[in-house]
């Protein structure tokens, strides 16, 4: 249970920062409420929240038994 926890937890994380690094790169991007993005950068934003995500996840669980196995 402690494993799913910590993945959640690392899910979460990574989420919230994939939302700001969006919000980060896209805001140059919108001006004046128009968007004018391209379409290589649209695709790598869409997927940067999930990916960061996964990898949040991911690292969690791996931080975690790592930790456990230390004196």
């Amino acid at each position: 249970m402690r494993t799913l926890g910590v993945a959640v937890l690392g899910l979460f994380l990574g989420l919230v920062a994939g939302t700001l690094l969006t919000s980060a790169i896209a805001r140059p991007f919108v001006d004046g409420g128009e968007a004018d993005i391209p379409l290589g950068i649209a695709i790598a934003l869409g997927m940067l929240m999930p990916v960061l995500g996964i990898v949040g996840a991911v690292a969690a669980v791996l931080i975690d038994r790592k930790s456990r196995k230390s004196p």
